[in-house]
């Protein structure tokens, strides 16, 4: 049964609105909107069955477009949200911490995978660093919500952004190994995950750099469509990371963050040239009218991407040991990531607003979405045939996200809870009125 054009519609506006709700109410109510989207989905087409997503429906042919247009989006939001002075804070410490915590994460469960289901160590080194890393379009969303330090916000971000070079990569060229076993050594694996990601990030600058100074030389012609100009700008650049085999979600952020800390320096100081970078690369006004716009686009993109992973949700083979194992594993990964927050160094040593919430968060920081659900579908693609892979890693996704909501409701603090009072020119000037002075 597939929805027709009336209550299809009514259905968009129901989750819209019900994901403004969530999102605007995540102050009182402090639960994310990841799992009732996520359950609304799961009840629309794996138990109600009224959107068809079998292997041959619409729904899994278009998933590689759909996941592309989500992460293009987001991650491109969330590099216009990171300054070079933050993530100078964070780089060192941030980039210790998550690959210590993939691999051992990868290691482990693929271990516990061997042993409790019997998988050979590829298949379950395949499923191990699938699921080693948090999601790149949950965590983005949500931290812009949080009132917590700009340096956990951007760890937090920066974290699951990169992690997507493990959480991909590896299952990938795992696969490849698998498929034919004579092309790839473990060199040529250590070559491909750094090809990969300075592949990437350097495509990201030199579309950055190229897009800025077209918006720079050609800004009066194409200012009132500079957000659809750059948006196009950005599928282009994903495209092609993914065409010549980069990583484009790499691509994609390193793009965010260039656009918008080139785009808004300063090209003229009192007639004069500031700098090289200002004088040829300075948009500020294209950089304000798309982070204005990209705002409200990415609320609606990322909203009905969690009511599309529960789409994709099967149910059918689900049974008491695959409930099991993903719970243990849910457990594993928050309790892997406690020991090895002193990795952090400087960030939690540094930062005097960092306390036991901003920590936790830290703890919690284990929801899996977007890099599983790739991997989940590419074995099959391949005719590798995995008893309980695809079942294992959407419990995974839906127990981590699970765990991360009950630990941001648990421990977050609410903004009116953090926040000084007002301390206006106005109020002082009242309280010295009502004293005499």
């Amino acid at each position: 049964m597939v929805l027709s054009v009336g209550p299809a519609f009514i259905f968009i506006a129901a989750v819209s609105f019900l994901g403004f709700t969530i999102f605007a109410l995540f102050d009182r109510i402090r639960i994310t909107t990841v799992i009732p989207l996520m359950l609304i989905g799961l009840i629309i087409g794996p138990v109600l069955h009224l959107i068809n997503t079998s292997p041959n429906s619409t729904i899994a042919i278009l998933t590689p477009y759909i996941i592309a247009i989500a992460v293009s989006f987001v991650l491109f939001d969330v590099g216009l949200n990171i300054r070079f002075k933050s993530l100078s804070k964070v780089l060192i410490g941030a980039t210790r911490f998550l690959f210590v915590t993939q691999i051992l994460i990868g290691f482990i469960t693929a271990f516990l995978m061997h042993l409790f289901l019997g998988w050979s160590i590829i298949y379950s080194l395949i499923f191990g660093f699938a699921i080693s890393g948090p999601s790149t379009i949950i965590i983005p969303t949500l931290v812009k919500k949080l009132n917590v330090s700009d340096n956990i916000k951007t760890t937090m971000v920066y974290e699951s952004t990169i992690s997507d070079v493990l959480q991909l990569i590896v299952p990938l060229t795992l696969i490849g190994i698998v498929v034919n076993p004579a092309s790839i050594t473990l060199s040529s694996l250590g070559d491909s995950i750094f090809t990969q990601l300075v592949g990437g990030a350097l495509l990201g600058v030199i579309s950055a750099f190229f897009w800025l100074y077209i918006l720079n030389r050609f800004g009066d012609y194409s200012q009132d469509y500079s957000w659809v100009l750059t948006i196009t700008m950005i599928i282009a650049t994903y495209g092609i990371a993914a065409y010549t085999g980069l990583n484009s979600t790499i691509a994609v952020f390193v793009f965010g963050i260039l656009f918008a800390n080139i785009g808004s320096r300063k090209s003229v100081t009192d007639g004069r040239v500031h700098d090289p970078l200002g004088k040829y690369f300075a948009t500020k006004q294209d950089v304000e009218h798309t982070t204005e716009y990209q705002r409200e686009v990415v609320f609606f993109v990322s909203t009905f991407f969690f009511v599309y992973i529960g789409l994709l949700f099967n149910i059918n083979s689900i049974n008491y040991t695959y409930l099991a194992i993903a719970f243990i594993l849910t457990l594993l990964v928050f309790l892997i990531r406690i020991p090895l927050t002193p990795l952090l160094g400087k960030i939690i040593s540094t930062d005097k607003k960092i306390g036991p919430v901003e920590k936790s968060l830290i703890y919690f920081n284990i929801p899996r979405g977007l890099s599983p659900a790739i991997i989940a579908t590419v074995p099959l693609i391949y005719g590798i045939v995995i008893p309980g892979f695809v079942d294992l890693i959407f419990l995974v996704i839906l127990f981590t996200n699970i765990a991360f909501t009950i630990g941001v409701f648990v421990t977050y603090k609410p903004t009116a809870a953090l926040q000084p009072p007002p301390t206006s020119s106005a109020s002082a000037s009242g309280k010295a009125a009502a004293s005499g002075k």
